[in-house]
């Protein structure tokens, strides 16, 4: 028996018996503040899961950075099962594509677990764009090429990748204006200094339903229930705009078969629950229920989406 395989009989042991798993609870870090959404999915997903592993999973907030203090937290944790990743797309995805320096290696150095949400970006316009379906905005844009822009919560943001995909696929011409933080685009969104805006449902909706901001598309492979009557890209006039924010659960590297087998099958029961699927929808999340493999291709095919578009459109960290 390996090194591995020993220090793992603890992590089984406690799996199968409450008791000693109370006295060792699992830890889920959270790479972001109390609040946010993640931590919100966190919260949700944590209960379920200790009930279904007999052990208390305590979340763990470990902000800033670009998750590269939580992710380590993980990359050091003995490969027992009880320290814990919530990760997104920010992590595994969009940090190594846009050349971010990282004291790991995303695919060497964790054990994917489990898929457990995904969330869509929203073509947004400003009300003052006089245009309501997708084709329109890129006639639109076209015509006015170099006068049009689209704005992003800072440069190498899920948000700007999203708009300068749009752009380029599109042929737009369009200018990135950065901001910190996506609050300040909306607010040029509705004066009309921003014409345009890719994001998630989450923080959208509210704009939507406030009439400040019209959605013309998702960038979600098939139509979700997130933005109800909102078309895909694809199917508003412009194939290969699709783009989701996932959620999963990470692991140490090297993690024993067993272990990773009683996690992932808990989470996976944890994503059947009726009850959690509807309110992860209201956090602005599509419920999945997929294995560490299906992880690990979501994470792979959007770093390979963003990796090639960074390096063919020469976006910096530091534009």
């Amino acid at each position: 028996m390996d090194r591995r395989s020993l220090l793992a009989l603890p992590a089984l042991a406690a799996l199968g018996r409450p008791a000693l798993a109370q006295q060792r609870p699992t830890r889920l870090i959270v790479p972001f503040p109390a609040g946010g959404a993640t931590d919100a999915v966190s919260r949700l997903f944590a209960p379920l899961l200790a009930q279904r592993l007999g052990t208390t999973v305590v979340v763990e907030n470990r902000p800033g950075a670009g998750g590269v203090p939580a992710a380590e937290v993980v990359v050091r944790a003995p490969a027992d099962g009880l320290v814990l990743l919530l990760a997104t797309s920010s992590i595994h995805s969009t940090a190594p594509a846009t050349g971010a320096s990282l004291p790991y290696d995303v695919e060497k150095d964790f054990t994917p677990l489990a898929l457990i949400g995904a969330s869509p970006s929203l073509v947004l316009v400003s009300t003052t764009v006089p245009v309501n379906d997708l084709r329109g905005l890129i006639a639109w844009a076209r015509a006015r090429r170099g006068q049009v822009n689209y704005g992003s919560s800072g440069v190498a943001t899920t948000p700007h990748l999203n708009g300068a995909l749009l752009d380029s696929l599109a042929e737009l011409g369009m200018v990135h204006v950065p901001y910190r933080g996506t609050g300040a685009v909306y607010a040029e969104l509705r004066r009309g200094d921003v014409h345009v805006l890719l994001d998630v449902p989450a923080t959208a909706t509210t704009h939507i339903q406030a009439g400040t901001v019209k959605a013309l598309a998702v960038t979600s492979a098939q139509e979700t229930p997130l933005a109800p009557g909102v078309p895909t890209a694809e199917a508003a006039g412009l194939p290969g705009l699709v783009s989701e924010t996932w959620f999963g659960i990470f692991g140490p590297a090297q993690m024993p078969a067993p272990v990773v087998q009683r996690i992932t099958e808990a989470s996976q029961a944890v994503m059947a629950d009726p009850e959690l699927r509807a309110r992860l929808l209201g956090l602005g999340v599509d419920p999945r229920t997929g294995d560490g493999q299906a992880l690990a291709e979501a994470a792979r095919s959007e770093r390979e989406r963003w990796t090639e578009l960074v390096r063919r459109l020469n976006i910096r960290t530091a534009e």
